[in-house]
């Protein structure tokens, strides 16, 4: 009887054996479309016989998962790789809509740009109309407005941002939170048990980390899984867990910065990959786009309203601002021990360089750093600092290790207004306009000039100017004689003075017969510093008495609003103008959205090539199921009439005993 007690085992091994198979595909056909699920088969294995008997059977020794490490590990950081350049795309497009890019700038802002020194040329045909000065007004307004609309888009998205930083940041801790926890689960699983679900469930947790930030994973000898960013920092250490948070920045200007919790330092930087990886990088173009479109805001006031106080407006009176921007916006850190403060501003647009900057208190003075591209450069010990255009003014003690987060134009673009409504307050007027002759007497009127010069020195205004670029040995008309009537009355050939309106002399000179020469006056102080307009000597030979009269400009002297216009064509911010460094801000935002797009589509697609072949070892092929679930089940059927013909055969054998 062992031959047929062995058939019955045989028999019921093959029923258990095709029983297991079945329950898999079973499970594989129900998780089918479950994410992260892997297809899983029944390992078996032949029983032996002993001596020259057959085998007895089969056994199931496990469940297994068809899983690749390799191709897991691929689709991990292609995840990470997609998921950082989706991100950055969609960001980089945003803010593109922003500024249109596929007219190079001609619309919006630009157009915006374009219009008011069109409406000052304009009112360069007619400085007293009072409709041209109302329209320029209007365009000032309009500008003003585009920039405001510009600079709020882009505050608005750095905001968005921050905002998707600090959630990302929770995401991540869940997922580290509760990969440690299935670390734990699968470590306390039954010797020789099969914790395939948590397996799984684990992996896809692992891969939705990676979703976030860049990773690395490594499995240890237990089976659990310690899971570090790019940039070495533990984040799942067998069942531990470790945490970031997000919190504002250490100058608490509004920016989001992640510390790893374990140590308190600042990873920001660091972090790479995954949506983290490209909120960081997306910030980093928003705050550069920031900084040039408040520069240019910055530098349209600085230029506009620095003319307007070097001409007359229809009272006749030294123009006033035609614009208001907020400068530079300073922040001390919350670690610094000294009581010192800065305070910055920017006095020189056309050498300024959009940028944010820390400063920082060494044993060997201040240190700027760019907190772009980390470049540092030494500043003294001040207390004026001067840097890219700015100056720098440190009040109080500094202690070594204090710093100071400067953001020059950083709120420029979102601030600029229009400081007046009053269309006689455009300073039209050149603060002088020359005339060859003196003022005539006759008729005791004193409000004509005449003629009477015989030589051939010609004299013209040769417009506003600073002190300190003068050549050498420029007579200097002093800032208290600034708008009254004065002459410049030759005395030979080549010497001259300069007197009032009574004959007071101010100040003397010469001019060369081949050169000609320059003549100065000092601007009050309500004028830029060490401005002076000057007054341009033509080269040739005078007659003693020859005499030409410097007047204040009048309501017809279109001289300032021509410069003004002028402004369009002269490099006022960054070496560059308006026009120009607006064209760069296009440029550059178009080409950040064209190469993130690219980078994009050709992260996808690495990505779908990688779950591919993923999904070619460990997907569910419901085909393929299909058609093992019918061998599976001739495989029971066979099991059960083999059992079937040995109870048969048994009964049988009984029957012939009993006859016997």
């Amino acid at each position: 009887m062992p031959g047929i007690s062995q058939l019955l085992d045989i028999g019921a091994s093959g029923l258990a054996a095709a029983t297991a198979n079945m329950e898999t595909v079973s499970n594989n056909t129900a998780n089918a479309s479950t994410p992260g699920y892997n297809v899983e088969s029944a390992a078996q294995v032949a029983l032996p016989g002993s001596g020259i008997t057959a085998g007895n059977g089969t056994d199931v020794t496990s469940i297994q998962r068809a899983f690749n490490q390799f191709l897991y590990q691929s689709v991990v950081q292609a995840t990470t790789a997609n998921q950082s350049a989706q991100t950055l795309a969609t960001n980089s497009q945003n803010l593109a809509a922003i500024f249109p890019v596929s007219s190079g700038g001609a619309d919006g802002l630009g157009a915006a740009i374009s219009a008011f020194f069109g409406a000052a040329n304009t009112l360069t045909q007619d400085p007293t109309s009072i409709p041209d000065r109302q329209s320029l007004l209007g365009e000032a307004q309009s500008l003003s407005s585009a920039f405001n609309a510009a600079g709020t888009q882009v505050a608005q998205g750095l905001s968005s941002v921050n905002g998707q930083i600090s959630a990302a940041v929770q995401q991540v801790n869940s997922l580290t939170q509760q990969i440690a926890t299935l670390n734990q689960q699968i470590a306390q699983q039954a010797p020789g048990s099969s914790p395939n679900a948590l397996l799984d469930q684990r992996d896809q947790l692992v891969q939705q980390l990676g979703q976030q930030l860049g990773i690395s994973v490594q499995t240890d000898a237990n089976g659990a899984v310690d899971v570090y960013t790019t940039g070495g920092a533990a984040l799942v250490n067998g069942s531990t867990s470790y945490q970031f948070t997000a919190t504002s920045g250490s100058y608490s200007g509004g920016s989001v910065e992640v510390n790893y919790t374990p140590t308190g330092q600042d990873v920001t930087d660091s972090l790479s990959g995954g949506t983290l990886g490209g909120l960081v990088a997306s910030r980093a173009q928003l705050v550069e786009a920031q900084n040039s479109v408040g520069a240019l805001a910055a530098g349209v006031a600085a230029a506009v309203n620095g003319q307007q106080s070097l001409g007359l407006d229809l009272n006749g009176n030294l123009g006033g601002p035609l614009f208001t921007v907020a400068g530079p916006a300073v922040y001390a850190a919350g670690t610094n021990t000294g009581n010192a403060t800065l305070t910055a501003a920017i006095t020189n647009s056309d050498q300024f360089t959009p940028a944010n900057f820390t400063v920082t208190k060494t044993a060997g003075g201040f240190a700027a750093t760019d907190t772009a591209t980390g470049q540092t450069t030494a500043l003294g010990n001040g207390p004026t600092l001067s840097l890219d255009g700015m100056t720098i003014t440190v009040s109080g003690t500094a202690q070594n290790g204090d710093s100071f987060e400067i953001e020059p134009t950083a709120a420029a673009a979102q601030t600029l207004a229009v400081a007046t409504a009053d269309p006689s307050a455009i300073a039209a007027a050149s603060a002088y306009v020359v005339t060859p002759g003196s003022v005539s007497s006759s008729g005791g009127s004193g409000s004509g000039i005449t003629d009477n010069n015989a030589g051939s020195i010609q004299a013209s205004i040769g417009g506003p100017a600073t002190s300190g670029g003068l050549p050498a040995g420029t007579p200097l008309v002093p800032a208290s004689a600034f708008g009254q009537t004065l002459s410049i009355v030759f005395t030979s050939a080549s010497d001259f003075n300069v007197e009032t309106s009574t004959g007071a002399i101010l100040t003397s000179g010469s001019i060369s017969a081949t050169t000609g020469g320059e003549i100065a006056i000092a601007y009050p102080a309500e004028a830029p510093a060490s401005a002076v307009e000057t007054v341009t000597l033509s080269p040739g030979t005078a007659v003693a008495g020859d005499t030409f009269t410097l007047s204040p400009g009048g309501t017809g002297s279109n001289g300032n609003i021509t410069a003004l216009a002028g402004l369009a064509n002269q490099d006022v911010v960054g070496g560059q103008t308006l026009t120009n460094a607006y064209s760069t801000l296009v440029t550059t935002v178009g080409n950040y959205g064209q190469e993130a797009q690219v980078a994009a589509t050709a992260a996808q697609g690495v990505l779908t090539f990688a779950q591919q072949n993923e999904q070619s070892v460990s997907g569910v092929n419901l085909d393929e199921e299909a058609a093992n679930l019918v061998a599976y089940q001739q495989a029971y059927q066979a099991s059960a009439q083999t059992i079937a013909s040995a109870q048969a055969m048994f009964q049988s054998l009984i029957t012939s005993l009993q006859a016997a």
